[in-house]
């Protein structure tokens, strides 16, 4: 059962403590575990193989009355099996996580031309000091690059970070908290962040409010903040390929 005060908040991969039921992200990179250019990739003797994405999040702060960005990543391995998908308990995921796992492993398979019923495949996330559970469907087009990565055994560059929640066909759909999630993809060195097509204008107040009106230009203001970042609009997993894997 997740924690009474936590607020549900749609299409956000939400990180929480169960313990304090609130925030424990410290948006200093020196803090977040972030592993996406350390993991290696490759295949082995037993043919199993791995890669890796970081995803972005929306958490509470510490005084509980606002939000800001969290980094994680997430490494996928697969290897020759039955088509199981199988979901690292440590920290432990939500219903919402998990089922984003199987599509993000249904979408990879048939991208890399890879019957997925012949192969297993597990979710490992690498979170920052304290964080006790995740889940959302917002992590989507991350969790189904770095399962495309193991695949393809093409290893994604440590430099691209993306948000969106992904379908079953492929399409890269809308997702709460980009401006807070691309700031601190941004304060972490990203080079290149990749949105949903449709929020590459947004609302710069908190996540959660009924009358954000999304009409910033990302870019625009990331580069107001000091950050010289390049903010894709992506429609489709396909579309988000060639920034991944150049």
């Amino acid at each position: 059962m997740r924690p009474q005060r936590v607020l549900p908040i749609l299409c956000i991969l939400l990180l929480f403590s169960v313990a304090t039921a609130g925030c424990t992200v410290n948006l200093n990179p020196a803090n977040v575990q972030s592993n996406a250019s350390q993991a290696p990739l490759g295949t082995n003797s037993s043919g199993t193989s791995n890669g890796t994405a970081h995803m972005l999040a929306v958490e509470q702060a510490d005084d509980n009355n606002s939000y800001q960005g969290a980094l994680s990543d997430v490494t996928v391995y697969t290897q020759p099996g039955a088509g199981h998908v199988f979901v690292e308990t440590a920290p432990l995921t939500g219903v919402d996580f998990q089922e984003t796992a199987r599509t993000a492993v249904n979408v990879a398979a048939e991208r890399a031309k890879v019957d997925a019923s012949q192969r297993d495949f597990e979710f490992v996330l690498h979170v920052p000091t304290g964080v006790d559970a995740v889940d959302g469907p917002s992590a989507g087009l991350p969790m189904t690059i770095a399962a495309y990565s193991a695949l393809t055994k093409k290893p994604t560059s440590p430099y691209v970070y993306g948000t969106g929640a992904i379908e079953s066909n492929g399409t890269v759909s809308n997702v709460s908290g980009v401006y807070l999630k691309a700031l601190a993809a941004a304060q972490s060195g990203a080079r290149v962040i990749v949105v949903p097509s449709g929020e590459t204008f947004v609302s710069t107040t908190s996540p959660l409010s009924e009358n954000a009106i999304a009409n910033v230009n990302l870019q625009a203001q990331l580069q107001k903040d000091g950050y010289n970042v390049t903010v894709v609009g992506v429609k489709t997993f396909d579309d988000a390929l060639p920034y991944y894997f150049t």
